[in-house]
């Protein structure tokens, strides 16, 4: 009797152990550590590329032309240094700009936080097909998120849609939170600027900037913070309003490790930090850095 007791006792102990190790399952498979690291990473990086191509798509001239009626500085923040080298004028390429945002946070326009610089080589003339700029970060900071990592930027010249593409490619992000916690990404995405390249920042102030949209697609890949990694693939494209911080529409589906797909969505077009991530048909909002 005791010995058939034990095994009863034993039986009901493995049941609760099955049973929390279920929902433990359950609990893991609902979180959303990769959706919400990979928004930041899509902002971070989305943010490198805005500064990189004002800067480069301007050519000095905001600087040069002291009596143009346009002239309103950067929209990252007149404490930004800008300078290239050879000088735009001159004809030799490639060209090596800097955009230097000191050691105390410079605020732009639209209220984000950079400091550190951007090393960027050009091979030619941002609009100019077949260019491309290589962008590294050195000590640089956006919103006191550390970015480490090399973005190139290719012009791939019109296609079907009589719209400018880019290829735009991360390999070794990295990204260090305040409090230290870190996570890498890697991207290969097309860039379709579907708005405003008839405009420029010389040519109509902020609005000739902020009237810039593009169309992303492609994919990528990640590891969160807590150590899994992750791929992205987007299924709807991204839209990006260069003067909002945050992606205002598309939808990506993130696979982590071993769970089940999380269908993230960033919305129907309006500027806000919310998006929300779908998991097993159970939908949470999640805010953007």
């Amino acid at each position: 009797m005791k010995k058939i007791y034990s095994v009863f006792v034993l039986s009901i102990a493995m049941i609760f152990i099955g049973c929390d190790k279920d929902a433990n399952t359950t609990i893991i498979d609902n979180t959303s550590t990769s959706s919400r690291d990979n928004a930041t990473a899509e902002n971070m990086f989305a943010d490198i590329k805005k500064v990189v191509e004002e800067a480069a798509d301007d050519e000095g001239q905001t600087i040069k032309l002291a009596g143009n009626p346009n002239k309103t500085g950067y929209t990252f923040g007149n404490c930004a240094t800008v300078t290239i080298n050879p000088a735009w004028i001159d004809p030799n390429w490639p060209k090596v700009m800097e955009i230097d945002f000191g050691s105390s946070n410079c605020t732009g326009v639209y209220g984000v936080d950079r400091r550190g610089k951007l090393i960027v080589t050009l091979t030619g003339k941002y609009r100019d097909v077949g260019t491309t700029l290589t962008i590294q970060p050195q000590d640089y900071y956006v919103n006191d998120i550390k970015i480490e990592g090399t973005k190139t930027i290719t012009n791939d010249g019109y296609n079907s849609n009589n719209n400018f593409e880019f290829s735009v490619d991360v390999v070794n992000g990295k990204l260090t939170y305040p409090d230290n916690k870190v996570i890498t990404w890697a991207t290969a995405r097309i860039n379709e600027w579907i708005e405003g390249d008839s405009t420029t920042l010389f040519t109509h102030g902020f609005p000739g900037i902020c009237d810039d949209v593009y169309l992303i697609t492609g994919s990528a890949n990640g590891v969160n913070q807590k150590g899994k990694p992750y791929t992205v693939t987007i299924t709807s494209p991204l839209r990006k309003e260069i003067c909002c911080r945050w992606l205002v529409s598309g939808t990506l589906e993130i696979v982590p490790d071993g769970l089940d797909p999380r269908i993230v969505d960033f919305g129907t077009g309006d500027c806000d930090n919310q998006a929300t991530v779908t998991i097993n048909n159970n939908t949470y909002n999640i805010p953007m850095f």
